[in-house]
């Protein structure tokens, strides 16, 4: 009332708001003034009023005082409606004769206030016997005052003076007014409608107060008024600031009803007297009222004028029931807001009933007013709209026009409309469904009918919650056991008039003017704390109407009261759930029929089930591209409902609150125990069906399935599946978190149906991170949110929490569940839980190892910064608390490898499978691991409760009984995966650690090679066997090593089966095997191997598919060619290497069919043989279990038809002849008869070329000291008329002589290879003689025959192949002589003259200087250049194309003519001639190559090359 005492009690929230306003101020300060100026008859009365003491003293005294409290403000009462009891009546009337006293008392008001204030001042503990006179007259004064703010003002500046004795004063003189009170309010005949509800408000607001005196002291009051029955009179004023008019509603059922234009209008009829300040009246400023007002109206509770405006009857309309549509808006389409409008109206009622619509957008738009999400993409649209209520009319608008046809219609015509049925018909059920759903979702939205004030109503919820926040318990049991009994209670007329109103506003009726008839007492609902809880759901699940002008003020403020609403309603559960401990049958069915009553649990449900839906539509209007926005049908629902237009996390605290409000009622629902319904005696069986079905048929329904619990609601398990989706808004993710980590014990059956894909939901969003931090510059989906919501940089904490919480409580065993909860005590929840985070412990585990991968680089990289220091990319700071992230990962899987390691493991070896790497390496028949597989060993690394040999007895249990790991398509087993995990962790050890766990690697080894496992999984068995013995040390122990010799034997001997699998018997009792006529595919040429791999582990035997054994013995051929010796080298020691021999033996013996057998299909096989056997034969020991067959393969005849093998075979005859000191001399000994060839020539020619192989598999001079031997064989095969395939064998034996033995000691055998060659183009040069003459004695066609052969082809006077064979044979070795330089062949040089020209013949000076009858010498070459001309004529430009610039020059196999040796010729004509005897002015083309050859290690090695292939048979050129 005074500034100074605002300043003074400015530190309370409701200082000025209880104090009055200014205006009171003056009038009071008037009167005084007036009264000061005349103080004779009033100071009279007022001595003779103190000295009696009370109204009963004398008759004047009574008749002065009413006369000065009641008839100053007589009129002033009338006007306002106010009915005073009987006998105050007549004193008022009695009054009134005397004018001239009236006229006094007007000027002389103050007293009222002095006489409030020496009542109050008389209230004090020194005047006791005094308080119930003075009590009994302040609140008479009170009641007779003009307003109810002057005796309350006292009694509020006391309360809140800033004086602590003032204020322990004033709360001791307020329970004395309050308690002496009580009978007078309570009862029907002396009530007058009048409490201290400023004063009780200040009391209640004092009771969280931050002074501990002043908080103890209202707490006091309130707990001692609770028990004497006061907690009607307390709420009274609370609940007619929540039930004031202007919050009644309607049901949206009941618009949904009015589905017609004159059902609209009537309906509009019967709400004319709401909706008419609405329309009619200017719209106020932000917030719906006055800025200016003075705020002690807020909380002042005026009952007279309340029961005035309800009980007034609505304005009646015109006559005939028709609206006047220039007032409000009578059609469904202007309720409905512009963008629903139906275009199929008439042009003048479109124009009159849209100027009300354009109006209230105009002053929508002005007033920053939201409207209905669903309109935004409509608006964007521009094409026309579907009319509301009819969503179907597009499509029966196209159907309309496939009817309209009046053309007969062809057959496709009548397919074609067919089609189109079908098409419409599907989209009308579709359309149909989502209306249904829609219907449901909305089906409990409340509208309110016009705008309201929600700071009253959120001082009434502050009110209460400060109630339930100081003393719950004491509360509670009040409002529990107080009745709204309006007999009995004179507090509860208007409350349950009023509720009675707002049920009939529920129902589509008026709220005003006189109630339906029902009985005196009759309420709805029974007992107070139903009817808070009633309250509370109702303001919960109310909205403003689109067709309303409200602000954006308004709506935000109905969210707060929203809001508000759900924290009271917690704590009004949080307390009903300690009562529902108690374990009290009567306390249990009293709560049950609450929550059934009030149908707590569903509105809850559907409430937080509708908001998720509008975030959901948000999220969707603001990831879309502009303009991209697809239009939906108009649902009347979403265009009813004002929801507003704010961002997705809007509905956020909303949504957090009714989270915590479902985790009390899940508490709750479990202390209260099952429903009488579930707790029927069935059998086990038809109980469990119906259960299970149930729950099936519900989880899909936006509906309330009565009577299961929260915990088995489809529509909760819905939304806790979708609650951490994106499009619900990242920050719920704490607090959908908290929810499912809070109700794990209470979630019962539907445990692993909740929680399991809630767990996987969690997966995929630390995924989302990892990839957003992976690729930071990629718009990922996830980016796409985290700019428009600001994210906590500890989101990955919160969810790696969360996973934790939910996994342990599934997966471990809980030692104290017993003694928390009933309800996880059945195991059966808990195994079905179990098992079903099981199937999915792979996808944690990838999770995992992802994080695990972001970590591990934020640590051993460092991050590029900017100018600032910032690290680039925005989701970088959710991985930089690296330790902290690492210990919850590592928190999260150290406590599961107890337990279910196995289970982990298997998960483990399960994501290993899904993470292969590209292969670096085709031939590589163990695939390395890549690098994501490298962070699964050091993840399970990491983990302190796994060391190595858990590790690998883990593995070894995995491998004994591999868990199916469910895969997108198929059950995959991890026995493969598993062992490629193990080879890799084992390589990860250091030689020490994996001598120390021998023998747990031993298990591994000794119980997977028993297994039937797929042929990688052995192929891995060897690799890890290999490697362990490659990289420790001998092992000491004898039964160690006995061991290891026999597990080294049962692997091997399992990788030898694998290499037979291409092998089969040649008859039914034969023991003799030969491989299958079917195509290998060689390791290079298997691009498809990852899957193969995939398949076998896929499979349980070896036998994948009809070209997989193929793969897999080239591989088991190829892996033993790698390991094999080596491994047998290390594991027998020196003394025992006799006894690895017969297992070598068992291992050749598939081995050698491949090497027998000679076809093109099986060459993969026969080069991995080849080079297994070259690998065994380096060790002598091991000659006793294949020199035999060796041998034999060497005399094979068809032993040289082999490609690359070569090489090979090259090192076995080496190993062959040097393990065997007599083996060379009795192979250079050999007659041609002991070979079993065709023919007595051929033998020779072979046995000359194996002789010849011989040399060429040695070193250097590696057989000089046999070169008589050699010698003498060669001359035994000159002595005998040879033929020319044995001369071809034997120049290809000289050539293997250059290469083989130092030229010092080829002295001998000079003379003889020089003889041969000369023979050889000698019988060359009478061959081409033949031709020439015969060509000479031809006819001339003849003759253009032979010169139009360009041979390529036999003809006419060609020379026979055999006859080829030998010149090419011999041509190559004079190429290979004049291959090398001249200090290497030093005894060549002598013979070179014969064969080569060194001198230009043909020049002029060479001509002068030959002396008469001397015969020019020709070399050989030239004369067969010569007779080649004089056959073939000039060489070709495609001759010269095969020309070599470099030696060796002749690098084919074959011929097909001799005229193919003319570049040779050519080449050797001019490339040895003197340079400096050449004219310098000779024209002509520069040499081709240069001479003497240098000494290159190159053309030593082409030398090599060629001569190999020389031995190789069946060659493509």
């Amino acid at each position: 009332m005074i500034k100074g005492d605002e300043e003074d009690n400015k530190g309370s929230q409701y200082t000025y708001l209880l104090c009055g306003d200014g205006r009171q101020a003056r009038q009071q300060q008037k009167a005084k003034q007036i009264d000061d100026a005349s103080p004779g008859k009033s100071q009279t009365d007022l001595k003779q009023f103190m000295k009696n003491g009370h109204l009963g003293a004398n008759q004047s005294s009574r008749a002065i005082f009413l006369e000065l409290t009641g008839s100053s403000t007589g009129s002033a009462l009338r006007s306002t409606g106010e009915e005073f009891h009987p006998t105050l009546s007549s004193h008022m009337t009695k009054a009134s004769e005397t004018s001239t006293v009236l006229r006094d008392i007007r000027v002389t008001m103050s007293i009222i206030n002095r006489v409030a204030r020496v009542l109050w001042n008389q209230l004090n503990k020194e005047t006791r016997e005094h308080h119930i006179t003075c009590v009994e007259l302040f609140y008479r004064l009170h009641c007779l005052a003009p307003t109810a703010n002057i005796c309350e003002d006292i009694i509020c500046h006391a309360l809140l003076n800033p004086d602590k004795g003032t204020r322990l004063e004033a709360l001791f003189r307020f329970s004395v007014i309050w308690h002496l009170t009580r009978e007078i309010q309570g009862s029907r005949v002396t009530s007058h409608n009048r409490s201290f509800d400023r004063s009780l408000f200040v009391v209640l607001d004092s009771l969280g107060s931050s002074d501990g005196a002043i908080g103890a002291a209202a707490q006091g009051w309130l707990v001692r008024a609770l028990s004497l029955g006061d907690a009607a009179r307390i709420l009274e004023p609370v609940l007619l600031l929540l039930l004031q008019p202007k919050t009644q509603r309607t049901a949206i059922h009941c618009l949904m009803r009015e589905n017609s234009a004159e059902d609209w209008h009537r309906w509009l009829n019967r709400k004319q007297a709401s909706f008419g300040e609405a329309w009619d009246a200017p719209e106020l400023p932000e917030g719906g009222c006055e800025d200016g007002a003075p705020l002690s109206q807020l909380t002042t509770v005026d009952r007279e004028a309340i029961w005035a405006e309800v009980e007034t009857e609505p304005e009646t309309c015109l006559v005939g029931g028709e609206p006047r549509e220039h007032d409000r808006p009578t059609r469904l389409e202007d309720l409905l807001d512009g963008p629903a409008r139906a275009t199929a109206e008439d042009g003048s009622e479109r124009t009159e009933s849209a100027d009300t619509s354009s109006g209230a957008t105009d002053s929508s738009e002005n007033t920053s007013s939201v409207s209905s999400p669903a309109h935004y993409p409509q608006e964007l649209s521009g094409g026309e709209h579907p009319q509301v209520g009819s969503p179907t009319c597009l499509v029966r608008a196209d159907s309309d026009q496939t009817q309209a046809s009046e053309s007969p219609p062809s057959s496709d015509e009548e397919a074609a409309a067919e089609l189109q049925a079908l098409t419409v018909a599907r989209l009308r059920k579709q359309q149909r469904e989502r209306q249904a759903r829609l219907e449901a979702l909305f089906a409990h939205i409340l509208l309110y009918l016009q705008p309201y004030d929600s700071r009253r109503v959120l001082y009434a919820f502050s009110v209460l919650e400060a109630v339930l926040k100081t003393n719950p318990r004491e509360f509670i049991e009040a409002v529990s056991r107080t009745s709204v009994d309006t007999s009995a209670t004179a507090h509860l007329n208007l409350i349950s008039n009023l509720l009675a109103r707002h049920q009939e506003a529920l129902g589509g009726q008026s709220f005003y003017g006189k109630l339906p008839s029902q009985p005196p007492s009759t309420c709805p609902h029974s007992l107070l704390i139903e009817l808070l809880t009633y309250l509370c759901l109702s303001f919960l699940r109310s909205y403003y109407p689109c067709s309303l002008r409200v602000s954006h003020r308004d709506i935000l403020g109905n969210r707060d009261v929203q809001v508000k609403s759900v924290e009271v309603l917690i704590r009004v559960m949080t307390e009903l759930v300690s009562v529902a401990k108690a374990a009290e049958g009567k306390n249990v069915e009293f709560i049950q029929g609450l929550l059934q009553r009030c149908r707590v649990q569903e509105l809850v449900l559907l409430s937080l089930s509708a908001s998720m839906h509008t975030s959901q539509k948000r999220y969707g209007l603001a990831t879309a591209a502009p303009g991209g926005a697809l239009r939906e049908e108009g649902v009347l629902e979403e265009h009813v409902i004002n929801l507003g237009q704010d961002q997705v996390w809007s509905e956020h605290p909303l949504q957090i609150e009714l989270l915590k409000l479902l985790q009390v009622l899940i508490v709750l629902e479990h202390h209260l125990g099952q429903a009488p319904e579930e707790a029927e005696q069935l059998p086990d069986l038809p109980r469990e069906w119906r259960r299970a079905l149930n729950f099936q048929q519900a989880i899909r329904a936006l509906q309330y399935v009565w009577p299961h619990p929260l915990t088995s609601q489809g529509l909760l398990v819905a939304a806790v599946v979708k609650g951490l989706q994106p499009a619900y808004g990242y920050g719920m993710h704490p607090a959908w978190v908290s929810l499912v980590t809070h109700s794990l014990p209470y979630f019962g059956r539907s445990l692993g149906w909740t929680v399991t894909p809630f767990l996987v939901q969690i997966c995929k969003n630390l995924d989302e991170l990892v990839k957003q931090y992976e690729s930071e510059s990629a718009k990922l989906s996830f980016s796409i949110t985290s700019k428009r919501e600001n994210i906590s940089p500890d989101y990955p904490l919160t969810l790696l929490e969360g996973l934790t919480t939910i996994s342990h409580f599934c997966l471990l065993e809980q030692p104290n569940q017993s003694k928390k909860t009933a309800a996880v005590t059945d195991p059966t929840n808990l195994k079905n839980a179990k098992n079903a985070i099981l199937e999915e412990l792979p996808r944690i585990v990838n999770t995992m190892a992802l994080l695990w991968n972001v970590l591990r680089k934020e640590e051993t990289q460092k991050r590029p910064v900017d100018l600032l220091g910032a690290t680039k990319g925005s989701s970088s700071v959710y991985f930089k608390t690296t330790k902290t992230i690492r210990q919850k990962i590592l928190d999260f899987l150290n406590p599961l490898t107890a337990p279910l390691g196995v289970q982990l493991t298997a998960a483990v070896a399960a994501v290993w499978s899904r993470k292969k790497g590209k292969r670096h390496s085709k031939t590589k028949i163990v695939p390395a691991a890549s690098t994501s597989q490298l962070t699964l060993v050091d993840l399970i690394c990491a983990l302190s409760t796994l060391q190595t040999d858990s590790v690998l007895h883990l593995v070894k249990e995995v491998v004994k009984h591999p868990p199916q790991i469910r895969g997108d398509e198929k059950l995959a087993l991890v026995d493969v995966p598993v062992l490629q995990f193990c080879y890799a962790f084992i390589q990860r050890l250091p030689a020490t650690a994996l001598q120390e766990n021998f023998p747990s690697l031993l298990g591994v080894l000794k119980e997977s090679v028993q297994l039937n496992l797929a042929p990688p999984g052995y192929f891995l068995l060897l690799s890890m066997l290999n490697d362990f013995v490659t990289r420790t040390p001998n092992l000491e122990s004898k039964k160690d090593q006995k061991d290891l010799q026999e597990v080294t034997q049962k692997v091997l001997e399992a990788v030898g089966n694998i290499a037979g699998s291409s092998l089969e018997q040649t008859s039914w009792l034969s023991r003799n095997l030969e491989v299958k006529a079917q195509p290998q595919i060689s390791l290079e040429e298997s691009d498809a191997e990852e899957d193969l791999h995939a398949d076998a582990a896929a499979a349980t035997s070896a036998m994948v598919s009809a070209s997989a054994p193929s793969v897999y013995s080239v591989q088991a051929l190829s892996l033993l060619a790698e390991v094999l010796a080596s491994l047998l080298d290390m594991v027998y020691r020196s003394d025992e290497k006799e006894k690895a021999v017969p297992l070598i033996s068992r291992l050749l013996h598939y081995v050698f069919p491949y090497l027998r057998n000679h076809s093109a299909y099986n060459a993969p096989s026969f080069r991995a043989g080849a080079q297994l056997l070259s690998s065994l034969s380096g060790y002598a020991y091991t000659k006793r279990a294949w020199k035999k067959e060796a041998l034999e393969l060497f005399l094979d005849p068809a032993f040289f038809q082999m490609d690359t093998a070569c090489v090979h075979w090259k090192s076995i005859i080496d190993h062959l002849l040097t393990h065997e000191k007599t083996m060379f001399k009795d192979l250079m000994s050999m007659q041609s008869s002991s070979l079993k060839l065709f023919s007595s020539f051929e033998q020779k020619a072979m046995l000359l070329k194996r002789q010849a192989f011989a040399v060429f598999s040695g070193e250097l001079d590696q057989y000089h000291l046999y070169l008589p031997l050699i010698q003498e064989r060669l001359t035994d095969n000159l002595r005998v008329g040879q033929t020319s395939s044995v001369a071809a064998q034997m120049f290809l034996f000289f050539r293997v002589l250059l290469l083989r033995i130092s030229p010092q000691h080829l002295t001998s055998l000079w003379p003889i290879m020089v003889s041969e060659l000369i023979q050889a183009f000698i019988q060359l040069e009478e061959e081409l003689k033949k031709d020439n003459e015969s060509l000479r004695n031809s006819n001339k066609i003849n003759r253009m025959k032979v010169a139009a052969s360009d041979g390529n082809g036999p003809s006419v006077g060609e020379i026979p192949q055999s006859e080829l064979v030998l010149c090419l044979s011999a041509c190559k070795f004079l190429d290979t002589a004049l291959s090398f330089p001249p200090d290497k062949m030093p005894l060549f040089q002598i013979y070179r003259w014969a064969f080569v020209p060194e001198v230009d013949t043909e020049s002029p000076a060479f001509s002068s200087d030959l002396e008469e009858d001397h015969q020019e010498c020709k070399p050989h070459t030239v004369r067969i250049l010569e007779l080649l001309k004089l056959k073939y004529g000039e060489i070709s430009s495609s001759d010269e194309i095969a020309l070599k610039s470099e030696f060796p020059l002749l690098r084919q196999h074959s011929l097909s003519s001799v005229r193919q040796l003319m570049p040779f010729f050519e080449t050797l004509n001019c490339a040895f001639k003197t340079q400096s005897r050449l004219s310098t002015d000779t024209q002509g083309p520069p040499p081709l190559m240069e001479f003497p050859v240098a000494d290159n290690p190159r053309v030593l090695k082409q030398l090599e090359e060629c001569v190999e292939h020389d031995f190789l048979e069946h060659l493509e050129c």
